[in-house]
């Protein structure tokens, strides 16, 4: 890209409310088009995403490749499978694109061993599940998180492929109406037990490396790994999770430490800044000195990998 080329897309991973680019969303290829109506109404504002990100008053800079692929992702209509060590934000990068795009709550399926397509879809008693709901006509894409996917047998992906093909599926005998997974009591209509998108979903599909994913899902996705954080990005996440602000040597100390552990880091780090937000380490620093009672509350938050 030259220095004065306008950045392609709409997702410009900031990590803020309401900062997408201004201008219409990207046009589907004429072979993703799927346009079901009539629209529902938009879907509730997310309750999890101040939990996962901090409250949206500070940016969040966006890992190497990530703006890009997310980007292609929307407008090509494909999964974006994400991978990456744990710690990453791997799951995390669903709430940061509903958020900055506005897409509302983000639909999250928990995969594990004994997950079937059929509990994604509806679970036969009139709602339907996460991966059913993201098929409904909204308008804008819903964001829907499949945590985990190695975790499923070889059965599951090999079956989402069906869906994502088609761009919804078919309940035989369901009602005239159903429930969502949107924790809303509010029921939605089904014609003829048929649900398709209008906007086709965004589909998070995170992978921590149990098993490979089959190669007939990871064809239908963009790929993107997720690299460790470094030292500016372990800044960031501290200053989104803490607005008010850290004493500069704890938070010098604590990066320092984080730079430099194995394994996860991001939870580590913000555990040891709050406990000592809390006087941890003023407490400990009386009876001992200061980077002692600095790396026993470091050892508190975690055990080093070797």
């Amino acid at each position: 890209m030259s220095p004065t080329a306008e950045p392609w897309g709409v997702y410009r991973g900031t990590g803020l409310p309401g900062s997408a680019a201004a201008g219409p969303w990207p046009e589907p290829p004429p072979w993703r088009r799927f346009h079901n109506g009539p629209c529902l109404p938009p879907p509730p504002a997310d309750p999890y995403a101040a939990a996962v990100l901090g409250d949206g008053t500070k940016p969040l800079p966006a890992a190497p490749g990530e703006v890009e692929r997310v980007n292609a992702a929307l407008a090509l209509c494909r999964p974006l499978l994400v991978t990456g060590e744990p710690g990453t934000g791997r799951s995390a990068l669903a709430y940061r694109i509903s958020r900055e795009l506005d897409l509302g709550r983000v639909l999250r399926w928990r995969i594990t061993s004994m997950s079937t397509l059929q509990e994604g879809l509806y679970d036969g008693a009139g709602r339907l599940g996460p991966l059913g709901t993201a098929f409904l006509p909204y308008r804008r894409p819903r964001v829907l998180l499949l945590d985990r996917l190695d975790r499923a047998e070889i059965a599951l992906p090999e079956d989402l492929c069906t869906v994502l093909d088609a761009g919804g599926f078919t309940v035989p005998g369901a009602p005239a109406h159903v429930a969502t997974d949107d924790d809303s009591e509010a029921a939605v209509p089904l014609r003829g037990g048929a649900v398709q998108c209008h906007a086709f979903p965004l589909v998070v599909i995170t992978t921590g490396g149990d098993r490979d994913v089959s190669p007939a899902l990871a064809e239908r996705c963009v790929p993107l790994t997720l690299a460790r954080p470094n030292r500016a990005a372990l800044e960031a996440v501290a200053a989104a999770r803490f607005p008010d602000g850290v004493a500069e040597d704890i938070l010098t100390a604590f990066l320092d430490r984080a730079e430099a552990a194995q394994g996860p880091v991001v939870g580590r780090l913000l555990d040891a800044l709050h406990l000592a937000g809390q006087g941890a380490v003023a407490a400990l620093a009386e009876g001992r000195s200061w980077q002692e009672a600095l790396d026993t509350v470091w050892a508190w938050t975690g055990e080093e990998q070797l």
